[in-house]
């Protein structure tokens, strides 16, 4: 009787983990909405996405004049002057398996989106979730935007997603490599930005204060 009782117990188990897992898929979306508003996000609605501006000549510009020799105490960069950065190198660096590059600026953060053409990840990469995705899918990520010693700056993306699917925080490097993007300890480095003291992200601009050398 002990044997058979056990035996019902992770039967019973067993089905109410199995319709958690259904239960998390089919709501995956409200789900992940409201783990956004905990994290203290701006719904996607009210966040304004900004392609790359035209050739990122303005962004390369403001950041000549900002490390120049009596150059201003700072520039601002709009969302699509950092799209179009982005645009030249990383999407080039992966060959366009991330590609369509979109910004947005929140509270200190910096929203990335675009396209991932899954068929050039390695195969083993979503592991057992590879069945539920094909072909190109669209993806989000956010993180901070720091200065880096040296002058550089860093983009630490703590969040990712693909379609609906939140990817776990440490699966982020893995897809960093597999898009041939070089992650040091701290994050990202900004493509070609150099000479920054400071980093300040609002929804308005990002804006990079010079860096004071002694």
């Amino acid at each position: 009787m002990g044997c058979l009782k056990a035996f019902v117990v992770q039967v019973g188990c067993l089905l109410i983990l199995m319709a958690a897992v259904v239960l998390a898929f089919v709501y995956r979306r409200p789900l992940y909405d409201a783990y956004r508003h905990w994290r203290g996000e701006r719904p996607a609605a009210a966040v304004a996405y900004a392609a790359p501006a035209a050739g990122g000549r303005s962004a390369e510009e403001s950041l000549a004049r900002l490390g120049r020799a009596g150059g201003p105490a700072y520039v601002d960069l709009t969302a699509g002057e950092i799209a179009a950065l982005l645009d030249r190198d990383l999407v080039q660096a992966s060959q366009r398996v991330f590609d369509s590059v979109q910004v947005a600026l929140d509270s200190n953060t910096i929203l990335v989106k675009g396209v991932l053409d899954l068929s050039r990840l390695p195969r083993d990469f979503l592991g057992p979730f590879a069945s539920s995705f094909t072909g190109h899918e669209p993806v989000e990520a956010g993180g901070t935007l720091v200065a880096a010693p040296g002058g550089g700056v860093q983009w630490r993306p703590d969040r990712l997603r693909i379609r609906d699917f939140p990817i776990p925080r440490k699966g982020i490097p893995a897809l960093l490599r597999a898009l041939r993007v070089e992650a040091g300890k701290g994050g990202v480095a900004l493509p070609g930005v150099t000479g920054v003291g400071d980093v300040r992200v609002s929804p308005a601009h990002v804006r990079l204060y010079r860096l004071e050398r002694r």
